[in-house]
């Protein structure tokens, strides 16, 4: 009895000792922050914002490497990631930290789309491993979440913004905090979050390098939400004259009915006694109002979005906690349909639309590097033939037949060495590079995203020296799209990496190995900087009643190709720009192009359109279709949906030069596109142009694409424009697409809106029949068709209404009127 107790004891012990030791091993090894000793070295490791991160994006990453050794320590800092395609990346850091001393490190490290760990290293210059350490990360897999962050001086009012339901629960929310203190010094470190809520709290007490953080990540896409109140001059004082049409006015307090904002889901108040600001933001898009006052608006800022408040939301910060619907609401009005859709999305896709959107854009290839086939078939026939029947003729007439098979193999070596000859034009013998780049300029910084496309002609390992100071991320397809099926690949840290970004300081090294012979791998490269050049477009665009004049100066160093103004819905052609030369804009033709058509727009543009047929053994088409390609990326990544400002864009070129730019060493075939935001202003005061589109049209019949401003399927449709309750319409415009976007070239399948419209009489409660070729409607003409809250209502009648494969694009809307 007591040998069988002694036999199943001690397996016990054991056993339980093991589990001990793994669960200790784990609460070191898993969650936002982790320790580990190694030899005379700890290393620490925290990522994320609040021991969160997202797949997909930058993931903070503050790292601690205390050296107790009696002897200095130099190295590296490695850390393994497995990308959305199952590939695993090493991104490598410089290590040095003397005797006794502490390095600090704060990275931000690209993750792959549900790639749910990552792998920290301590490294000495042999490469031996010194610490060692696996983090967990904590992201839903589940429900998309929508990364909101806050800064406050009151964040416990604002708990009721956490694990909110968007749109129907397409998204969920997650909250984290910021301060002063801990706001990121790098737009990267703002690069997982979606939304940032600044209410009750001075902008200005962030330092000048984190307030152009914030404002380059809005510039970037981010979307920024401000509460006023009391508080108004801290918040959106710093904004002001930017985004507002005049000075707001001092916050009063007034009475707010929350009700028709939510669905009532706790019992308690509906109307709030709270400070409240009057305002008018230039452009904006009204989200939530009443009759007499504004309470939430968004004005599109480059490709983001600020959304601005009457009140602080500290004042509501219970009813937002007992009433999720009001933040749903609110959140899907700001967000918008396409954002929201694009974020679900995300989670399951990933970054697989980018990979493929930047793989068409780079692979327009160049024929030139092809081999001439019919040349290399006819020296074959003349070799088939010379060392066939030909050489044997020719020495049996001379009864010197014993040399025929010396013969063939000089002819075999002669020949060779020609066909070497013939493919030294077309052979690569090193690493070859094709980029896109664009520059995003405004008077203080220039934005600067490069996409890169590395392929070398060999399968062994090779090195691309890039330049400095640019952050460098893979572009990846998911792994549904790769090749894998749907099979997770385990990642256990100890895998040989196919990639190594090596950050030096004079360069950052990118190591490909384990790659086939001519296997393209993108990455993505960033960096902001002080426009100390002062690079850009300079000028001026005054609008008058339709017409556009002012003069547009380039002060780049190149010549600019293919420049162009697009505003909302209008492109003004340019054409090539010298450096310091103004251009007017005066009697040049004013088109209105297609929403969300961005290959017509950029076809156009190149002129690619201008060709009947596609010739790539034409250097001029060719030359045409490389640009499409990158204004296409450019319109569909860049350009915002919609600005009050106008947009300049340009074309220049590196034909085979060293690009200095994006490589310390090697040649890069690529062209950039560069932009810049001009003002526009009206040529009267408290006169408004603006477009009828800015708020997205309620649809009450049929098939409408918002977007591309397209009505589609068998049945008419009917909008009800939104025009504004700041404006006292004076004309209401119906723009026609220009026909040359629709009838020039091979790349167009558009069809223009030819039929009947109606407009809805308030007064009789029917549909009138509007003249089809009217355009211009005098403000005492729409009085019977405005609503009190200054919406128009038409439907549109498509002649031909049997061919559901039909894309018809509407008129645009435009609106003329002054501000009451």
């Amino acid at each position: 009895m007591n040998i069988k107790r002694r036999l199943l004891t001690g397996p016990l012990v054991i056993v339980l000792a093991l589990l001990a030791a793994h669960i200790s091993w784990a609460a070191k090894s898993y969650g936002g922050a982790a320790v580990k000793e190694g030899p005379g070295v700890v290393l620490e490791a925290e990522y994320g914002h609040e021991g969160a991160a997202k797949g997909g994006r930058y993931v903070p990453l503050d790292v601690s490497i205390s050296n107790q050794k009696e002897t200095e320590l130099e190295g590296s800092l490695q850390i393994r990631v497995m990308e959305s395609d199952y590939e695993v990346y090493r991104y490598d850091y410089p290590v040095f930290a003397e005797a006794g001393q502490e390095q600090e490190m704060h990275l931000y490290i690209p993750m792959g789309n549900r790639s749910d760990q990552l792998f920290v290293t301590v490294a000495d210059m042999e490469g031996q491993q010194i610490a060692h350490k696996r983090l967990q990360l904590d992201f839903s897999l589940d429900v998309p979440e929508l990364f909101v962050g806050i800064l406050s001086d009151t964040p416990e009012a604002l708990a009721g913004w956490d694990r909110v339901g968007v749109n129907y629960g397409m998204l969920r929310t997650k909250t984290m905090f910021f301060d002063a203190a801990d706001f990121p010094q790098d737009k990267l470190g703002l690069d997982m979050i979606d939304v940032m809520l600044i209410t009750d709290f001075r902008i200005r007490d962030l330092s000048e390098e984190q307030s152009r953080v914030l404002i380059e990540w809005v510039r970037s896409g981010g979307v920024m939400i401000l509460g006023t109140g009391a508080r108004v001059d801290d918040t959106l004082g710093r904004f002001a004259p930017e985004l507002l049409e005049e000075m707001y006015e001092e916050p009063e307090v007034c009475s707010i009915d929350m009700r028709g904002h939510y669905t009532q889901e706790a019992p308690g108040a509906t109307v709030f006694e709270i400070p409240c600001v009057e305002f008018s933001l230039s452009g904006g898009n009204i989200i939530l109002a009443d009759e007499s006052r504004t309470f939430l608006s968004a004005v599109t800022y480059r490709r983001g979005l600020i959304a601005v408040a009457a009140y602080d939301f500290v004042d509501i910060g219970a009813f937002c906690r007992e009433n999720p619907s009001y933040l749903d609401k609110l959140l899907t009005g700001v967000l918008g349909e396409k954002r929201i859709t694009s974020l679900a999305e995300s989670i399951y896709s990933g970054n697989s639309g980018q990979y493929w959107a930047v793989k068409d854009m780079l692979n327009t290839g160049n024929v030139k590097w092809l081999p001439n086939m019919g040349l290399y078939t006819m020296e074959i026939v003349i070799y088939v033939f010379l060392a066939g029947a030909g050489l044997y003729v020719f020495l049996k007439q001379r009864d010197l037949t014993e040399y025929y098979m010396g013969g063939v193999i000089g002819l075999s070596v002669l020949f060779t060495v020609i066909i070497w000859l013939m493919g030294s034009r077309t052979r690569f013998k090193d690493t070859f590079y094709t980029y896109a780049r664009f520059l995003e300029v405004t008077y203080d910084t220039i934005s600067d995203t490069a996409y890169m496309n590395i392929q070398a002609p060999y399968n062994r390992p090779h090195e691309s020296h890039l330049a400095p100071g640019y952050w460098v991320k893979p572009v990846t397809q998911n792994y549904y799209g790769s090749g894998m099926g749907g099979t997770r690949r385990q990642f256990t840290g100890m895998e040989a990496h196919a990639i190594r970004v090596d950050y030096r300081q004079d360069e950052t090294l990118v190591e490909i190995r384990d790659v086939p012979a001519f296997d393209a791998r993108y990455f993505q490269m960033n960096k902001v900087m002080a426009n100390k050049s002062g690079i850009g477009f300079e000028g001026d665009i005054e609008i008058d009643q339709g017409k556009y004049t002012g003069t547009i100066t380039s002060h780049f160093k190149e010549t600019l190709e293919n420049c162009a103004v697009l505003l909302y819905g209008k492109l003004i052609y340019l054409g090539d720009m010298e450096p310091g030369v103004p251009y007017s804009l005066e009697g040049r033709e004013v088109l209105t192009y297609p929403l969300n058509h961005s290959y017509q727009v950029a076809a156009y543009l190149s002129g690619q359109d201008r060709f009947k047929e596609a010739d790539i053994n034409n250097d001029a088409y060719m030359e045409a279709l490389a640009k499409t390609n990158v204004l296409t990326f450019y319109l569909d990544n860049f350009m915002p949906d919609y600005s009050p400002n106008a947009k300049v864009i340009g074309v220049f070129s590196h034909k085979g030069e060293s690009e200095t730019y994006l490589l310390n060493s090697g040649t890069a075939v690529g062209k950039t596109v560069a932009s810049a935001d001009i003002s526009v202003y009206s040529s009267e005061d408290e006169v408004i142009y603006r477009s009828g589109l800015v708020k997205k049209p309620q649809v009450s019949g049929g098939s409408y694409d918002f977007a591309g401003n397209m009505l589609y399927g068998g049945e008419p449709v009917t909008l009800e424009y939104s025009l504004g309750n700041d404006v006292r319409i004076e004309k209401l415009l119906f723009r026609q697409v220009s026909p040359i976007f629709t009838q020039r070239g091979f790349v167009h399948n558009l069809n223009l809106f030819a039929g009947n419209m109606y407009f809805y009489n308030h007064s009789t409660g029917k549909f009138d029949l509007m003249d089809s070729m009217k355009t211009v409607y005098e403000g005492y003409e729409l009085t019977p068709y405005l609503s009190p809250g200054n919406t128009v209502t038409v439907k549109y009648v498509y002649e031909n209404m049997t061919d559901y494969s039909l894309n018809v694009l509407l008129p645009l809307v435009e609106i003329v009127g002054r501000e009451y």
